[in-house]
């Protein structure tokens, strides 16, 4: 979808929802499960598809030298093979049964997906993170990929079945109760609703929860620009210049180089006023690619480094932005320019409504027949490790997932439908597809290992 549709699509729903009220658009949803019972959102459908050609065709788009350790890094855990293959889990959903009741969705709302940011207040906040797959859906594609993602790190995490089963029905209700007391407030009450750190600690259980969060936050504090400076640099020449480290770090070519600097000053007409002041403040001096993440991993993805004009240095981060996967059919998911312009403009679009506050670098341009996105490179950004959360705490971070989720979907004016449609039916409804649905990963990670079997050392190496 590009960023027009999107666009087109989210204003339409704003004008069909202008002049009703929240107590008429709760009936409607409430006259909905007349025609889609909650109870069906349970029942998932055999589909026939081969997960091996599916990844294979997305990987057609990717880089080549990267794609070995990008499949030892997928073969680590069900949970990260789960993570690099939200095309699969999308293709799914969309060919079973559904409310019909869309929102702006992350599209990938699984518990790694995350994390600490910098507001451009400098307050650190907590939030969705990633936003490639961001469309219009069916609210309910978002949970069931987030209580999945509970299920599969859980398991790694040897937590009990029972008590896994309990904490998924649970997370649904707080996504349920958070959206439903959303539109018993006011617009402006959900828009200006906080993402703080600070707040998040006032709602865990206990003083240990909180500590756990502090030592985060503290050391998210400390990776501001110079200190990625620090780690992702040295000087060569008298210069600052990228550190390179094959295949994941490398030179670009002249031909890409030129591209880039074309992009960057592109990139700038999308930003805001005072952001494109600031960056004229700073010039470009060294340029790698980078690759970043499991899903992402073998797309386009750039560094920059830039300084400024008192030798302070700045590290914006391009990734490529291809079209949202799930759209396309298991034999059709190639990209050219035409399918791919405009995708960096949607990306940026879902993430700045999404968001509580967003990274103000955010923009987006086109080269090399490419869409891309821009952010600044983690900038007071850190995530955190569901594996290394003791029980208390893993409960505590997944409700803290759902009410987030939960606030970014009451963005969409048709959130308030979601609201009248839910009721308790829906917390069993939406454990048992996911539960269900963990054999379907299962065998979609037994059949992809056995495709591509990574070797033990390279698999170690994607681990670093």
């Amino acid at each position: 979808m590009m960023a027009d549709d999107l666009l087109n699509e989210l204003t339409a729903l704003q004008h069909t929802m202008t002049h009703a009220s929240a107590a008429d658009l709760h009936t409607l949803g409430k006259q909905l499960r007349a025609r889609v019972p909650l109870d069906s959102l349970a029942h998932r459908p055999l589909i026939q598809r081969d997960p091996v050609a599916f990844i294979q065709a997305i990987e057609t788009n990717l880089t080549a030298t990267l794609l070995p350790a990008r499949h030892a890094k997928m073969a680590a855990s069900p949970a990260a093979f789960f993570r690099g293959t939200a095309e699969l889990m999308a293709y799914d959903l969309s060919h079973g049964a559904q409310s019909g009741i869309r929102v702006l969705s992350d599209g990938d709302a699984h518990l790694q997906n995350f994390g600490f940011y910098a507001s451009p207040e400098r307050n650190l906040l907590f939030d969705l993170n990633d936003f490639d797959e961001a469309a219009p859906n069916a609210f309910e594609f978002d949970v069931k990929r987030l209580i999945t993602s509970v299920y599969l790190l859980g398991a790694q995490a040897h937590f009990e079945e029972a008590v896994l089963d309990e904490l998924a029905r649970q997370i649904v209700r707080t996504y349920r109760k958070t959206v439903k007391k959303a539109f018993k407030q006011g617009a402006l009450t959900r828009f200006y609703a906080s993402s703080a750190v600070t707040t998040l600690m006032q709602a865990l259980p206990d003083q240990a929860d909180v500590d756990f969060i502090a030592k985060i936050r503290d050391r998210a504090a400390t990776r501001d620009s110079e200190s990625v400076v620090k780690k992702y640099t040295e000087p060569i020449d008298g210069a600052l210049r990228f550190k390179v480290a094959p295949p994941r770090t490398v030179r670009v070519t002249a031909a890409t180089e030129a591209a880039l600097r074309q992009g960057f000053i592109d990139y700038q007409h999308t930003t805001r006023a005072d952001v494109a002041l600031l960056l004229s403040q700073y010039h470009l001096t060294d340029m790698v690619r980078h690759a970043v993440g499991i899903g992402s991993f073998g797309t386009s993805c750039y560094l920059l480094l830039l300084t400024g004009l008192n030798g302070s240095h700045l590290v914006l981060q391009i990734k490529e932005a291809l079209p949202r996967r799930r759209v396309l059919a298991p034999n059709d998911i190639t990209v050219d320019q035409r399918r791919e312009i405009s995708e960096g403009q949607r990306i940026i679009a879902a993430q700045q409504i999404l968001q509580k506050a967003s990274d103000p670098f955010l923009g987006w341009f086109n080269q090399l027949d490419k869409s891309f996105y821009v952010r600044q490179f983690r900038d007071m950004k850190e995530s955190i490790d569901p594996l290394a959360l003791s029980w208390p705490q893993f409960e505590a971070y997944s409700h803290v997932c759902a009410y987030l989720l939960a606030l970014a979907h009451t963005q969409s004016p048709s959130a308030a439908v979601a609201a009248g449609y839910m009721d308790k039916h829906l917390d069993g409804a939406i454990q048992h597809w996911c539960k269900d649905y963990l054999g379907q990963v299962i065998d979609d990670y037994a059949a992809f290992v056995a495709a591509f079997a990574p070797a033990p050392a390279l698999r170690r190496a994607a681990d670093r």
